[in-house]
């Protein structure tokens, strides 16, 4: 067979990166902000009804805080159909674009209804917790038991709990003891979290990380979210913005194109239709290695189909690659023996097809190095997709093949020494930068997009030591070298 291992003798496959309808599964992918990639939602030609105004105004959604002075830049890795579909809800959803403390009270209100924000109460803390054991009652002493405590414990006030997570996070066996103890959804979230803004962050995490589909909400759930601008087209993330207002309103001047992903077979057509329907937008196809499982005859036809419909606008292959850090599958063997099968197909296919290749490594580092050094020439264009792999690895890559780029991503805008160290390491002349919006954060921003790549070149200038317009334009030739835009 063309695909020995599809769907043989695997365990049950994680969704697809890409799955539709943001449905969450106990195995799914949970990447960036919480959820797996969704890739629902119509055709480019659906709703646009992007709104200058707000564009400019919103605390979430935002353009980038830095300039280039007019420099061009290019996003070089990012995902438009879910970018498009999160512009749409918070431009159509105002509160989502508000801190949780400067909710109106009827947004509040909605929030609560729609499990978001945790319902008021006038008590600071359960009163029990300042009670010692002798005193408590009978039941409260065999919650306090389940909990771990004994009288010592209590007593002295020891911290058996867990840490930083939210009430609807706990077992629900935890919270019956907790609740025995008189602990309530706020009065848990308040000690958790400390103070309002934090508290205030989670609960935007919660609006923002939403999962449930409208028909799995009550008719009280649903009028709330009707109150606050939902739809049911808007709720399920089907609905998008319209793409050149977008491009127009919120990435700048400047911006000069983004490559947007086609990764599975639920955004092979969305990717399409983007790539065909704005002349900045470009597109990449490939098999995401968490899609590897679906990898088939059928599958590589139909991606095949989209690349040769965008003709021009194809400017790569990718993402595929090797990814091992699913806590289930990622050890699993004919996980990781199908992995290597599609991401050497997809090897292939790109050297016939003559275009520069986009490589996701996550702790697969040995394999990837080894598959690489035996089927990829040491001077064919490689794009090593949002690196956050060893130092060590990096160096391999640069110094065995003299067209690898390493793709430097917002995270190094973060508190994140990692992400720094590597950016110290590789020489500008070999990187690439991108966003991979709207997963991977740029800091100061909730929803990231192709725009920041103005603030993450001004954070690379800073690391480096160079001038911004030096960096720039030597970012902008690697683009024009890998991709030709």
């Amino acid at each position: 067979a063309l695909f020995p291992h599809s769907h043989m003798e695997c365990p049950p496959p994680p969704p697809a990166p890409h799955a539709s309808k943001r449905v969450r599964a106990d195995n799914s992918c949970t990447i960036g902000r919480g959820w797996g990639c969704p890739c629902c939602g119509p055709e480019t030609s659906s709703t646009a009804r992007a709104d200058s105004s707000f564009l400019q105004s919103a605390v979430k959604l935002r353009p980038s805080r830095v300039s280039l002075d007019g420099a061009a830049f290019v996003d070089t890795h990012c995902h438009l159909l879910e970018l498009l579909q999160e512009v749409s809800r918070h431009l159509r959803v105002p509160s989502f674009s508000k801190p949780a403390q400067e909710l109106s009270k009827e947004e509040a209100r909605c929030w609560r209804v729609l499990g978001w924000l945790p319902e008021a109460s006038g008590s600071e803390e359960a009163a029990c917790w300042s009670s010692a054991w002798a005193e408590l009652t009978e039941r409260q002493r065999a919650a306090a038991q389940a909990l771990g405590y004994e009288s010592d414990s209590w007593n002295k006030n020891k911290w058996l709990l867990p840490r930083k997570v939210l009430w609807a996070d706990l077992a629900d066996s935890l919270r019956q003891s907790l609740q025995t103890l008189g602990e309530t959804e706020a009065t848990w979230n308040k000690w958790s979290y400390g103070s309002a803004t934090t508290s205030g962050y989670f609960a935007s995490a919660a609006a923002v990380n939403e999962m449930r589909r409208w028909v799995a909400l009550s008719v009280e759930q649903q009028k709330a979210a009707i109150t606050l601008g939902f739809t049911e087209d808007i709720w399920n993330n089907e609905e998008t913005a319209n793409v050149g207002k977008v491009i127009t309103e919120l990435f700048g001047s400047g911006f000069e194109g983004l490559v947007t992903q086609g990764c599975d077979e639920d955004s092979f057509e969305q990717t399409r239709n983007l790539a065909l329907a704005h002349p900045l937008v470009y597109a990449s196809f490939g098999c995401h290695p968490k899609a590897a499982w679906f990898y088939n005859a059928a599958f590589e036809a139909r991606m095949l189909a989209c690349m040769e419909a965008c003709r021009e606008k194809v400017v790569a292959f990718g993402e595929f690659g090797l990814d091992y850090s699913h806590p289930h599958f990622g050890p699993d063997a004919s996980n990781r023996r199908q992995q290597r099968h599609v991401f050497i197909r997809q090897l292939k296919l790109a050297m016939e097809r003559g275009l520069p290749m986009v490589i996701h490594s996550r702790e697969a580092e040995r394999d990837t190095l080894r598959i690489m050094r035996q089927w990829v020439p040491s001077d064919w264009k490689v794009h090593v997709h949002a690196y956050r792999g060893s130092v060590s690895l990096m160096h391999a890559l640069l110094t065995e093949f003299k067209e690898v780029y390493i793709g430097m991503p917002g995270v190094l805008t973060m508190a994140d020494n990692h992400a720094k160290e590597l950016c110290r390491q590789c020489p500008v002349d070999r990187m690439l930068l991108e966003t991979d919006a709207p997963y991977l954060p740029v800091a100061g921003h909730w929803l990231s997009h192709p725009g920041l790549v103005q603030e993450i070149t001004v954070k690379l200038a800073e690391l480096k030591g160079l001038p911004i317009s030096d960096v720039a334009a030597t970012l902008r030739k690697n683009v024009n070298r890998v991709y030709g835009i």
